[in-house]
């Protein structure tokens, strides 16, 4: 796993919806054959790469609000970054 393969999963999920992104334990782990070290590395740099672009990021377990509604994140959810 290179900042190439995160960069390109970013883009794609930006593609979907460029405003709140989810990556999942599923997603990661099983479509993407991570290992949990390698998730821990691709959580790193997402998150600099989404907090230079001005996203707010939140991690399992976290408190967020969205569109006026405070939610937290669920442990099925490994990070979601929000515009």
């Amino acid at each position: 796993m290179d900042i190439k393969f995160v960069g390109s999963i970013i883009d794609e999920k930006l593609n979907e919806n460029d405003k709140f992104v989810v990556f999942t334990f599923y997603e990661l782990r099983i479509k993407y054959n991570l290992s949990e070290e390698e998730i821990k590395k691709f959580l790193s740099l997402s998150k600099n790469r989404f907090e230079n672009s001005n996203y707010k990021v939140y991690f399992t377990g976290d408190t967020y609000e969205y569109n006026g509604i405070n939610k937290i994140v669920q442990d099925n959810e490994l990070m979601i970054a929000i515009l």
